[in-house]
């Protein structure tokens, strides 16, 4: 089973609509991080234009943890977040590159596996891990 149908088959099994703009919704943000305007333009090429749809689909999907929101210097993009072999829906680094606007995205286990068992969370159960990292490329 693929990524998508992965997404798809999640919001089967647990007995909800998975309507055309829902399955276009996931397809547009497969291995993209994009904003509201981004996704808007997107759906708007496979002829979705209701706005109040859009929102109210992409905070389904975030409440069902299928998408996530990030925050990089103040603009808020979403992700896939399911599934994806980067990251999981609650822990996960993403890199901000200044000089190209990329977003990167880093698995690396061990970093949330030493966070998790610091001192400072002794005594807390974490809900979440997620790193936001901001750098531009080096100069020569």
């Amino acid at each position: 089973m693929d990524l998508k149908e992965r997404y798809y088959h999640k919001i089967r099994t647990d007995k909800m609509r998975l309507t055309k703009s829902r399955k276009a919704m996931i397809e547009i943000l497969e291995n993209q991080h994009l904003t509201f305007k981004e996704i808007q333009k997107a759906l708007a090429a496979r002829g979705f234009y209701n706005v109040s749809t859009i929102y109210n689909n992409l905070e389904f999907l975030v409440e069902q943890k299928i998408v996530v929101e990030i925050y990089i210097n103040d603009t808020k993009y979403y992700d896939l977040a399911m599934g994806n072999p980067m990251h999981s829906a609650d822990s996960h680094i993403h890199i901000m590159n200044k000089d190209t606007n990329e977003i990167t995205e880093v698995n690396s286990p061990e970093i949330f596996d030493f966070l998790s068992n610091h001192q400072a969370f002794k005594h807390l159960d974490l809900e979440y891990i997620r790193i936001i990292i901001s750098a531009q490329n080096k100069k020569k």
